[in-house]
């Protein structure tokens, strides 16, 4: 039997040890990284299927091909996505919240800015994020894709543009014709063409220059 004094020098802790981490990992070390893991894979089954639709177009690019040349197990696709059409549909996602960032920015940093002003800004930053993000610029081609039913995320773009036209018109900046009506459509098709176009000729000019003079050309018809 202990005596009080005994009792009295024994630490509050001493009944219940801390917990130590098994196997040298810390509590949790284990679900966290097959998380990350999980990550990781997710982001490169996008990426693949991003440089395949890209390329070779989404109708030309099946399960199989994203599995042979990432190296994929199909099962593990399939954990992240139900079908192709799913891995489409992120990418679609991800290009309207591109441009969704990119117009935000530039209305807020142009708030003084001309109506050509912010619609240069706004396919300037596009271009160039088309340019060099294979993911966004797969994302914004599938917005034409018919197999989809992707049609809404090109109507997106086009309403936000005309949003910005629209605004100037009833201010007198832009004159009210049916030729202005037609410019958000002219320049976001006008954009798609371009890419499409610089993707197939392999041309000396950069992305960004052919998008600057769809801006431009339609924008001179505007006044």
């Amino acid at each position: 039997m202990n005596s009080p004094v005994e009792s009295a020098n024994v630490p509050e802790n001493a009944a219940t040890p801390p917990a130590r981490p098994q196997n040298g990992r810390a509590p949790g070390s284990k679900n966290s990284a097959m998380q990350d893991r999980a990550v990781r894979t997710r982001e490169a089954i996008i990426a693949v299927a991003a440089r395949h639709f890209d390329t070779d177009g989404y109708g030309h690019t099946s399960i199989n091909t994203i599995s042979a040349t990432g190296k994929f197990a199909k099962g593990a696709i399939y954990y992240h996505f139900p079908s192709k059409e799913a891995i489409a549909q992120h990418l679609i996602s991800d290009w309207n919240r591109t441009l969704d960032d990119t117009v935000s920015e530039a209305l807020a940093s142009g708030s003084s800015s001309t109506a050509g002003e912010k619609l240069a800004a706004i396919f300037t930053s596009l271009a160039r994020r088309i340019a060099e993000d294979t993911n966004v610029r797969a994302g914004m081609k599938l917005t034409l894709e018919p197999t989809v039913g992707s049609a809404a995320g090109f109507a997106h773009w086009v309403d936000v543009v005309n949003d910005i036209i629209g605004t100037a018109i009833a201010a007198g900046e832009i004159t009210n014709t049916l030729t202005t009506h037609r410019l958000a459509w002219n320049l976001c098709a006008g954009t798609l063409g371009a890419v499409n176009a610089s993707a197939v000729l392999h041309e000396n000019f950069d992305l960004t220059t052919r998008i600057d003079d769809v801006l431009t050309i339609h924008l001179s018809a505007t006044h």
